[in-house]
């Protein structure tokens, strides 16, 4: 029988940061990014990746693009 008011493991976990000081929030804030670090680069590269098969480009293309950007840029400072 499930009981609906049994804290499970990750209850405990948020309570317990929770309970934390903020320094201490901090240190357990910088441990997870540290390890989701990678996971969340690859996932990134990874939609990167599918959106350049979906919209490909010519080096043409993007040397074009990155020329108009810098003249904007350029033209924005005086």
């Amino acid at each position: 029988m499930l009981k609906t008011n049994s804290i499970t493991g990750i209850d405990k976990i948020k309570k317990a940061v929770k309970d934390l000081p903020l320094e201490g929030k901090i240190e357990v804030l910088t441990m997870l990014e540290d390890e989701l670090f990678a996971m969340r680069f690859k996932n990134l590269l990874s939609g990167f990746r599918v959106s350049a098969q979906k919209y490909p480009m010519t080096l043409e293309e993007i040397t074009k693009e990155v020329e108009a950007v810098r003249q904007k840029r350029y033209e924005s400072r005086n």
